[in-house]
């Protein structure tokens, strides 16, 4: 599957919880998922809008690995903090948003049906 598909997936995941409404930031937080495919931005704040690069890097969080790495966090089968230290992915920007984008990506997973 295609980067910007699951980052799509994951917004829409996002966007149909309610109960993360509480920890989504006023001001929008930009993440970059880099891989060596090309480049997928995610907009996460209380507003939906569409991604968008500005300047500030105060409110940009880049993530940098392979697809396969990407992919695993983005369906939810492995954590952000597993993968930066397994050092398949690396992380730039705040430790306060790389905290918030994996509480995010651990209460919006995938439901897996089991038996």
């Amino acid at each position: 599957m295609e980067m910007h598909q699951l980052v799509g997936q994951f917004m829409e995941r996002m966007q149909t919880l309610r109960h993360l409404l509480p920890i989504l930031p006023d001001e929008q937080l930009y993440v970059r998922f880099e891989s060596e495919e090309g480049v997928a931005l995610l907009a996460i704040g209380k507003e939906p809008t569409a991604p968008e690069i500005g300047n500030d890097e105060r409110h940009m969080l880049t993530v940098r690995g392979s697809k396969k790495a990407l992919e695993s966090l983005l369906s939810g089968e492995l954590k952000l903090q597993q993968l930066v230290r397994l050092q398949e992915v690396s992380v730039s920007g705040s430790f306060r948003h790389m905290l918030l984008l994996e509480s995010l990506l651990h209460l919006a997973k995938p439901y897996r049906h089991v038996g």
